[in-house]
């Protein structure tokens, strides 16, 4: 029993791989194992890099939430100064337009006492002149200064 060509080769080939393809595969399959263990390595550390960017994110989401509620606390403590400014502004101004009123009052009523006075005594030295007038033109000298000086003191106990 003569094995052809073809199956000699068969042989051989087997043989080679017996003995030679559990090398060969322990090698390969030791290749692929560091292969699977690099790629491992690498996807652990792009899971790593991705929960530290993660927290990264969220830590400056947190930051940016509190310095927009800070922002609103400052936006809402100057509005309430500015509310407190205008009233104490209104108070201020109220007060000061009260005080001139006051003052203007206090001129027109002093103005209103002068001319007031203004006025008697105008009219008292008018009186007195007039008196005088009459007193020389219709009464003779000693009746004209007797009458003069009854009068003029009767008008200073008067005013």
């Amino acid at each position: 029993m003569e094995l052809s060509q073809t199956a000699w080769v068969l042989i051989a080939f087997i043989l080679f791989f017996a003995l030679v393809g559990k090398k060969l595969w322990s090698s390969l399959t030791y290749s692929l194992d560091q292969r699977k263990k690099i790629i491992e390595n690498d996807l652990n550390e792009a899971k790593k890099l991705r929960e530290e960017a993660q927290a990264e994110l969220n830590a400056s989401l947190k930051k940016q939430k509190e310095i927009n509620k800070h922002i609103l606390d400052i936006i809402d403590d100057a509005k309430t100064t500015a509310k407190q400014i205008e009233a104490d502004a209104l108070k201020k101004s109220e007060i000061i337009i009260k005080r001139k009123e006051k003052q203007a009052k206090q001129k027109i009523n002093n103005a209103q006492i002068d001319t007031i006075n203004n006025i008697r005594n105008i009219s008292a030295e008018l009186s007195v002149n007039s008196a005088k007038i009459y007193l020389e033109n219709e009464i003779n000298n000693k009746t004209q200064k007797a009458l003069y000086s009854d009068s003029k003191q009767e008008l200073k106990k008067n005013l």
